[in-house]
């Protein structure tokens, strides 16, 4: 009979064999077809532990974080039964024009999703009140997003959802436009959204489809980092998840994320 000890040396080499081939793939451009045997997370679990040692380990700055699996049609994509969280490490700025996504900035051919980002202006974590008026008011702003999402895996919604997670939910970056002004947090459930792809649009929703209200994302996102000990902290950028769909994003196509009352954000891929 194997006892406890095994078990966690066990787990301990897979949470190490995967975020070395993760950190690898960031490092080296080459996509991952799968986790190896020995590496591949058996549950959400186990793969939220291998994000975090990828963060202990590199030591890169985690500038946000994505919450994905907040609307009915990417849970069933990606095959996961609720929300899931990933840390962010490249934010574009796309609020002056479209920035050009760089070869350093793909491993595996890219998609978009069409999102709110907020800014946080007050940390929120353990031992600090989560309710939902406390975490929209330490809101700083309000932004169009486009994230880039694909990761290091390749053919990543056929992975399974631990998988995704381990791999920081396969996000690759952020695109970020302006700061929206005098916009009522409250009322972002009802501001319609579209992608579209070199003028075509390819995607569309209500902020009602994330998760009900992109806020309560928000507050989900600050209640699952706390029970893991984890502050989200002030100038970090939170995405809550696509209201646009899953979209390619072929060679030298431009895509665009339209939120009403909010704002646009573009980003173009390169040839």
């Amino acid at each position: 009979m194997r006892s406890d000890g095994d078990h966690q040396a066990d787990l301990s080499s897979t949470i190490d064999a995967a975020a070395s081939a993760l950190i690898e793939s960031r490092e080296t451009l080459v996509p991952l077809a799968g986790f190896a045997d020995g590496a591949r997370p058996a549950d959400v679990e186990t793969a939220q532990l291998i994000d975090d040692r990828v963060a202990a380990r590199t030591g890169w700055p985690v500038l946000g974080w994505k919450v994905g699996c907040t609307s009915t049609h990417a849970q069933q994509v990606l095959g996961s039964p609720g929300p899931m969280a990933g840390r962010v490490y490249t934010v574009l700025d796309g609020s002056a024009s479209a920035p050009m996504l760089s070869a350093a900035e793909l491993v595996v051919d890219p998609m978009v999703e069409g999102e709110f980002a907020f800014t946080i202006g007050t940390d929120l974590g353990p031992g600090l009140s989560v309710d939902r008026n406390a975490v929209m008011g330490a809101v700083a702003d309000v932004r169009p997003a486009i994230e880039i999402v694909g990761g290091r895996l390749q053919d990543f919604t056929s992975q399974g959802i631990a998988s995704i997670v381990a791999d920081a939910g396969s996000n690759t970056a952020l695109i970020l436009g302006p700061p929206a002004l005098d916009v009522d947090l409250a009322a972002v459930d009802t501001a319609a959204g579209q992608m579209l792809v070199d003028g075509e649009i390819v995607g569309s929703g209500v902020g009602a489809d994330v998760l009900g209200h992109p806020i309560d994302a928000l507050v989900w996102l600050v209640e699952h980092l706390s029970s893991r000990g984890i502050t989200l902290e002030t100038g970090q950028v939170v995405t809550t998840g696509t209201l646009t769909q899953l979209a390619p994003l072929p060679p030298g196509a431009t895509a665009m994320t339209r939120l009403d009352g909010i704002g646009e954000v573009s980003v173009r891929s390169p040839d």
